[in-house]
């Protein structure tokens, strides 16, 4: 199981967030500023932060921030917040539980989107260290070829990382690491 020896500050500021078609915006420079640099959430873009659906969720649960949907302008609940993720990533339940977990043990999360796989994952801060981990949530009914295993294996080993398949069973999340090995 992944384990982090990172000692970051939580974020000191609470704040709004603004729910976009798919995507999520903190606009205000001091909340960005603070979401960034203490445990790296987020995307900086020319204006504010840019938000995973993850991040927000968690954001979310643990009162740091407050959604407004840009349409009506009204603060989103979190069971309306899950419905609005789970209509752009139908997986989203399932990553979530990854997210919260890895979140949890103390990790430092960012997408894993270019390496193909959910999630890449820090013990330290990123702007010093490079990730050494790739993680994929699958189901607890995860089937798959061993090409395509060993596709995100190899993916995964020509940028220095280990692959992590994280198997979500009712309430557990069970970490499968899968290398290669050379004779």
């Amino acid at each position: 199981s992944p384990k982090s020896g990172a000692e970051l500050p939580k974020p000191a500021l609470t704040g709004d967030a603004v729910l976009l078609e798919d995507r999520v915006m903190v606009w205000d420079e001091k909340l960005a500023d603070d979401l960034l640099h203490s445990e790296f959430y987020g995307k900086p873009m020319s204006k504010g932060l840019q938000l995973s659906l993850a991040e927000t969720r968690y954001l979310l649960g643990k009162k740091i921030l407050k959604v407004n949907d840009v349409k009506n302008k009204k603060k989103i609940s979190i069971s309306r917040f899950r419905r609005k993720a789970k209509s752009i990533q139908p997986d989203f339940d399932l990553r979530f539980a990854v997210y919260d977990d890895l979140k949890n043990r103390g990790m430092i999360v960012k997408t894993g989107f270019k390496y193909g796989a959910h999630f890449r994952v820090y013990g330290d801060n990123p702007d010093k260290t490079h990730s050494k981990l790739l993680v994929h949530s699958v189901p607890k009914n995860f089937a798959s070829t061993w090409p395509e295993i060993s596709r995100a294996v190899r993916l995964a080993h020509g940028v220095k990382k280990e692959m992590l398949f994280a198997r979500v069973v009712n309430d557990e999340i069970e970490y499968i690491r899968i290398g290669r090995v050379r004779p």
